[in-house]
């Protein structure tokens, strides 16, 4: 058991870092990469997704400290601009910006809401936004879907809308996906208790 537990958290941590250095998003990508690499082809030996994402919260956190926290800073403002441009499809933050893995390889991932694609593709194009029409994946009614999706660039970062129905079922939907999103709202305080900490304010 402990030496399973050794080739979970060494794989975690090659993961990790090449979410890192090579700028990779997605950790089960990482992950399958770094198995490749140290030849590991027992997928029960792999780690989870989350265990990839609190090793690279751990690298960040040791190898690149100052460098990490400030563009996560600046990944969660780049997020609150949109989200508060786009109130009206009742965003949610979610992915590295909110977990705190951002790096600056990472995208930038808004959940919104709405009754049609085109109704957010308008508001984009109203604003002289250029956007390209993609897709993201997710659980929704107990299933896998794939649902419509926009990206686009803000800053030199890149930034994807998944786009869900604006009913109850979505909503749902989007609140089962991973942590479920922050809110504009929640963002806001998130970023005020970041600045608390970085002027030496405590509780």
């Amino acid at each position: 058991m402990r030496t399973r537990q050794k080739t979970r958290s060494h794989l975690a941590w090659a993961a990790a870092r090449l979410m890192a250095e090579q700028g990779i998003d997605d950790p089960q990508q990482a992950l399958n990469k770094a198995a490749a690499r140290l030849g590991q082809t027992d997928r029960r030996q792999l780690p989870e997704p989350d265990e990839v994402d609190a090793a690279l919260i751990e690298y960040n956190r040791l190898f690149r400290p100052a460098m990490q926290s400030a563009e996560l800073d600046r990944q969660r403002v780049l997020a609150l601009e949109a989200m508060e441009f786009l109130a009206e499809f009742d965003p949610r933050l979610t992915g590295a910006a909110l977990d705190g893995t951002a790096g600056r390889h990472s995208s930038i991932t808004l959940q919104v809401f709405a009754d049609a694609p085109e109704e957010v593709m308008r508001k984009l194009l109203d604003a002289h936004v250029p956007f390209r029409e993609t897709s993201c994946r997710c659980r929704l009614r107990g299933e896998n879907a794939t649902l419509p999706a926009l990206s686009f660039y803000v800053d030199e970062t890149p930034m994807e809308l998944c786009i869900f129905p604006a009913t109850a079922a979505g909503r749902a939907a989007a609140a089962g996906n991973r942590e479920g999103g922050a809110s504009i709202r929640e963002l806001r305080t998130l970023l005020g208790r970041a600045a608390g900490t970085e002027n030496g304010e405590t509780d």
